[in-house]
């Protein structure tokens, strides 16, 4: 009896050594860490949308169309909205600075801000348009939460187009 349960003892302990040893063998694996670089997306028509649900602005997005390079981003306001300038301006680099940081081929963004006129004609009045292009470098762009004035940095590193009519939309 005894020596049945030392052999069991030690074939136990045999296979236990032996199974250890298996996943090091098979298995060369490095150490990965925790918090890595994620590699940017390949924006297309199928995850276009994806990606903008992650996103937020304060106004609403009403379209965004991808054409391979490029990606147009229209927000709306309905005519009894007040507008802030200091929000549409950090919509914008919100947006622009989280897809080119995030996506790997676009090259363009065209934002527009629309004011919907009425309902049953379906006419909207452009009241900004911005054109960003990605800069060479991605590092190039400063955060969102690093930047004081969001008006005069867009209106500094971008092409801004304002109708006039925005001005006297815009709340005090």
């Amino acid at each position: 009896m005894p020596r049945r349960l030392f052999v069991a003892i030690a074939m136990s302990a045999f296979l236990a050594a032996m199974l250890s040893f298996i996943p090091a063998l098979s298995i060369r694996q490095m150490d990965v860490p925790a918090f890595q670089a994620s590699r940017p997306v390949d924006l297309s028509e199928q995850n276009v949308v994806d990606l903008f649900t992650f996103l937020s602005t304060h106004y609403k997005i009403k379209r965004v169309k991808w054409e391979n390079p490029s990606v147009f981003v229209d927000l709306t306001v309905s005519p009894q909205d007040s507008i802030e300038i200091n929000r549409v301006y950090k919509d914008f680099y919100g947006l622009t600075y989280d897809v080119f940081r995030l996506t790997g081929n676009v090259q363009h963004i065209f934002f527009r801000l629309l004011e919907k006129e009425e309902e049953k004609a379906k006419t909207s009045k452009l009241l900004v348009a911005i054109e960003a292009e990605r800069p060479k470098r991605a590092v190039s762009m400063a955060a969102p939460d690093d930047i004081q004035n969001f008006e005069e940095h867009v209106r500094s590193r971008f092409s801004v187009l304002i109708d006039p009519y925005f001005y006297e939309r815009v709340s005090p």
